[in-house]
């Protein structure tokens, strides 16, 4: 039977009751999937919020983790970036599910040309979408979103594109420009998603990204909704507007308002996956294929 880690690779859980939901959520995953839920040692470890780890903890904990077939994170945080070069050591990643700070373990295994899930984190975000998508995908069905199922997105620029979709959030991804783990986009159908990124500073991360060469080859844009809070009184170009000149300035198809990433419930999402979007004519869809590879 296969086996499932569920652990922390950034801050830990905080208290009783992110632990027991956690567990939940991950074992729900693991009898509608069929694998077997080992648990990281270091999972009922709580520390307070804007914690993490240390380096050799989670280091070693990772270590053990890449044992299983699966890395299953309970939540997510700031910290990855500290597992680096165990990740490069390894010759043998197994299934990666996670999102937030995890963008820097699925550009590792982007880099290799493994599939991940950005999406389903069961201490904070294990809702019945989340835990249905990732059952989904694990099983190798492919997923179509559309105009029907998701009403409340927004076609930013019509057209049609095809390539592998990666998922990311958009400031953890910036933040990889300039080092080894800065996935290459081009060919990509590009899904980016935040919390509290407010409308300059998205559009101060994808200038960064463009001028960095890192949209070069991107084929379409999937946005999330985008969620924060401005300042009073702000009069400057909403999130969705700034999502539309860069869509235009890149010419490529566009949508915004995908519930994926930093939701209550959200969509998982493939990274590695054969990914096709269109919005044009009629209305938007996103076909998302089985993985080429487990």
């Amino acid at each position: 039977m296969p086996s499932a880690y569920l652990w922390c690779p950034a801050y830990p859980l905080e208290h009783e009751q992110q632990l027991q939901a956690a567990r939940r959520g991950a074992q729900a995953l693991a009898q509608a999937c069929g694998f077997e839920l080992v648990e990281s040692p270091l999972l009922p470890r709580f520390g307070p919020i804007g914690s993490w780890g240390t380096v050799a903890e989670r280091c070693a904990d990772l270590t053990q983790g890449l044992e299983h077939d699966i890395l299953l994170a309970a939540r997510g945080g700031y910290g990855c970036i500290d597992l680096l070069d165990v990740l490069y050591g390894s010759k043998r990643l197994p299934r990666l599910i996670g999102y937030s700070d995890l963008t820097i373990l699925h550009s590792v295994w982007h880099q290799r040309g493994l599939a991940g899930l950005y999406g389903f984190m069961p201490a904070i975000s294990g809702g019945p979408i989340a835990l249905d998508t990732t059952r989904r995908l694990l099983a190798g069905e492919a997923l179509r979103l559309d105009a029907a199922t998701h009403p409340q997105v927004t076609v930013l620029r019509d057209g049609s594109a095809s390539g592998t979709c990666f998922a990311a959030c958009v400031r953890v991804l910036t933040g990889l420009v300039g080092t080894p783990a800065m996935p290459a986009l081009s060919g990509t159908i590009l899904a980016l998603e935040d919390i509290d990124e407010r409308p300059y500073r998205l559009d101060r991360d994808l200038s960064q990204l463009w001028l960095a060469g890192a949209l070069r080859g991107v084929r379409g844009l999937v946005f999330g909704t985008m969620p924060a809070t401005v300042p009073n009184g702000y009069q400057g170009p909403s999130a969705i507007a700034v999502a539309t000149r860069w869509a235009d300035r890149l010419q490529v198809p566009a949508i915004f308002g995908l519930p994926f990433g930093h939701e209550a419930d959200p969509l998982t999402l493939p990274c590695g996956h054969p990914t096709s979007l269109t919005c044009s004519p009629g209305p938007w869809r996103l076909d998302l294929a089985a993985a080429v590879n487990v």
